[in-house]
């Protein structure tokens, strides 16, 4: 069976969602649904890229977008205002209610860091130094992992359209390995230098699925310096089931 990674793992369409409304500043219960579906299909257009099995979520929101924006663009019959529905009202109360089960989760996880840290468990240091402080795949958010990828995708033209002819079948478990070794040996590294300019489209992929293949099993972690700049760094020594999960699947 083809390995794929699942992108439900990190976020699904809510939280693309809620990742926007807080990038553009948008009032949650005012949603500008023009604005918000044009960039919402920029992030569904690099989810085709990758190919993930979960993508289907992306397009059954998308499919609910279009229709609200549609029947917001209807002229409205004169009615009295108190029986007036909103389209938006189904999705805000759904983004409102997803909202504030994120913010419990976040709340605990965060007790739970204070408790940790009243052990006295002292800091690792990080290379590269610049590092604002830890932080994890949901408050980075997978997001800006893909507004990353796709910046660096378009500024590339998604790679050389001519090169020494050769297979590029590379399993994903091989990109992992050779993200990890590096990782190991470098500590950290920059996410945009992962993607050199002369590499290919299906080698970004593949460092990219390796990325969230090792963020996801806790192998990698996400930061953000000072200078606004991704970068991963090393957190501990993949488990053997990873390695045993990671067959033949190729970007």
């Amino acid at each position: 069976m083809d390995y794929k990674v699942k992108l439900e793992n990190f976020a699904g369409p809510l939280d693309l969602l809620l990742f926007l409304v807080r990038k553009e500043e948008i009032d949650i219960h005012d949603i500008p649904i023009s604005k918000v579906l044009e960039q919402y299909l920029g992030y569904l257009e690099i989810l085709k890229e990758l190919d993930l099995d979960d993508a289907g979520e992306f397009l059954v929101m998308a499919a609910t977008l279009m229709v609200i924006k549609s029947k917001m663009l209807l002229p409205q019959e004169k009615i009295d205002l108190d029986q007036e529905i909103d389209p938006r009202f189904e999705l805000v109360q759904q983004l409102l209610e997803y909202k504030k089960l994120k913010d419990r989760v976040s709340d605990l996880e965060q007790r739970a860091e204070d408790a940790q840290k009243r052990f006295g468990r002292p800091e690792t240091a990080r290379p590269g130094g610049m590092v604002e402080k830890d932080r994890s795949i949901d408050e980075l958010s997978v997001f800006h992992l893909l507004e990353s990828f796709q910046k660096l995708m378009e500024a590339t033209g998604g790679g050389p359209k001519t090169r020494v002819v050769r297979v590029e079948d590379t399993p994903v478990r091989v990109w992992s390995t050779r993200l990890v070794d590096r990782l190991r040996n470098e500590r950290s590294v920059k996410f945009a230098e992962l993607f050199p300019a002369d590499a290919t489209k299906n080698e970004k992929i593949g460092w990219f699925l390796a990325v969230l293949l090792l963020v996801k099993n806790e192998v990698a972690g996400v930061a953000q310096g000072l200078d606004g700049d991704i970068r991963l760094f090393f957190k501990q020594e993949p488990k053997a089931e990873l390695v045993a999960e990671q067959d033949d699947f190729r970007p």
